[in-house]
């Protein structure tokens, strides 16, 4: 049965959320009403997961505070991937909204399931109506501060003057790899990757694997986001940095766009609100770069973070073998 999945106002939707929570938190788990009730989802984003019939199955909210809550799916419709479905909904809309960072208490029994998501575990458990809580956090990319139009594609960014010893070209695959292995080395904060295959000569490299898995590990906050055309080829071949991704799945997180960006034949690596590596066809390996563009830069995550909000997980790649 297919699952619907919107944003709803509370003034307009509260019914259909109180009956979800009071049956979940209220009755199914002892949580005492006025814990439930706090006086603050009027000023709270909602979302709904709606059945075929019109039934509403799960919900999930916003705080203004950047705390995502009341996470909950009627018990017949759970392990179905509903629960995820809101999450993903409720951190698209934070960082729509600029949000640097979301946060949550989750009941310590369900860390690993937040942890799929990149959220990662921060302090020591506590109690909260009586149930065993540890408190998680997801570092969100930096916003782009402009206006953001998702589906249509930013121009290329000019080249810097020549006066810009930053600035340099790239051909031919080893070539493109020394400068993607060389750059790997600055980033700080985040990497996102946009490679339609993600390129076996490129990233399916132990040097280049090696360097992200050192990244990630070393900095605290670091994430690496990747997105995908198609997974078929991936699969097929086996590629290490999947296989990485796998163990490191609360840092590295790999989706798939949506279908209105399948011709886009542009990938890119950017990092930091720094800088950038750049293939303006994917099928030709011919790169530039900027090792500080911050301007260049931050076209490519506006880009990046427009697509990534429409796109998808894909199952295939949570079950690789390599």
């Amino acid at each position: 049965m297919r699952v619907h999945f919107v944003h709803v106002p509370w003034v307009s939707h509260s019914d259909k959320l109180q009956t979800i929570r009071g049956a979940v938190f209220i009755e199914e788990q002892g949580v005492p009403k006025d814990l439930e009730w706090d006086g603050q989802d009027a000023a709270s984003n909602h979302f709904l997961a709606i059945n075929e019939a019109g039934i509403p199955i799960g919900c999930a909210r916003l705080l203004p505070t950047g705390q995502i809550g009341r996470m909950a799916v009627l018990e017949p419709h759970r392990g179905e991937g509903i629960g995820f479905k809101l999450l993903e909904l409720a951190i698209a809309k934070a960082e729509e909204l600029g949000y640097t960072r979301v946060f949550l208490h989750a009941q310590s029994h369900a860390e690993a399931f937040y942890r799929r998501a990149g959220f990662l575990r921060a302090g020591t458990e506590f109690e909260e109506a009586g149930i065993p809580h540890i408190n998680m956090e997801l570092t969100l990319p930096i916003p782009f501060d402009g206006e953001v139009q998702p589906t249509k594609l930013h121009p290329l960014p000019e080249p810097p003057t020549p006066e810009s010893s930053a600035f340099a070209r790239f051909q031919g695959e080893a070539a493109c790899r020394e400068a993607m292995l060389d750059y790997l080395e600055k980033p700080m904060r985040y990497v996102l990757i946009y490679s339609q295959y993600l390129d076996h000569g490129l990233f399916d490299r132990p040097s280049i694997v090696n360097r992200l898995s050192t990244f990630v590990r070393n900095f605290k906050n670091a994430r690496v986001q990747i997105l995908i055309h198609d997974s078929k080829l991936i699969v097929d071949r086996g590629h290490t940095l999947v296989e990485l991704s796998r163990r490191l799945d609360s840092k590295i997180a790999i989706r798939k766009v949506p279908s209105e960006h399948s011709n886009t034949v542009e990938s890119f690596v950017v990092w930091d609100d720094a800088g950038y590596v750049c293939l303006p066809d994917y099928r030709d390996y011919l790169a530039f770069s900027d090792v500080y563009d911050p301007v260049a830069a931050k076209r490519f995550i506006a880009r990046f973070r427009g697509i990534w909000g429409a796109s998808s997980m894909d199952p295939e790649l949570r079950v690789l073998k390599i």
